[in-house]
């Protein structure tokens, strides 16, 4: 009976030990993971930083200001702008080649 009792009493010290143990393992990967869902928070914060601060730096009128005034580009002038109408299919013209006995 006592040999009964003592492998009883074992078996419930290994089971708490394990209890323990994992109960600990569970709170380290929470404690993990909310530092990881702050992380996150932060980064998706930064990110939305970098969004507007690329919009702000891509804006037309600060390129064209820059174009103005570092490398003193203009606008041409009306008569100078030409459009083309892709529309229609561009017809190149190949030489023509001669035909018969090489010169």
């Amino acid at each position: 009976m006592t040999r009964l009792n003592f492998i009883l009493f074992f078996a419930l010290m290994f089971s708490s030990l394990g209890l323990v143990n994992a109960q600990h393992k569970a709170r380290k990967l929470y404690i993990e993971l909310e530092q990881l869902n702050q992380a996150e928070k932060q980064y998706n914060q930064e990110y939305g930083q970098w969004q507007l601060e690329q919009s702000t730096w891509a804006m037309h009128s600060r390129i064209e200001q820059i174009a103005a005034q570092q490398l003193q580009m203009q606008v041409p002038d009306a008569k100078r702008i030409q459009t083309v109408n892709l529309k229609q299919p561009i017809m190149v013209q190949q030489p023509a080649v001669q035909s018969g006995v090489a010169k």
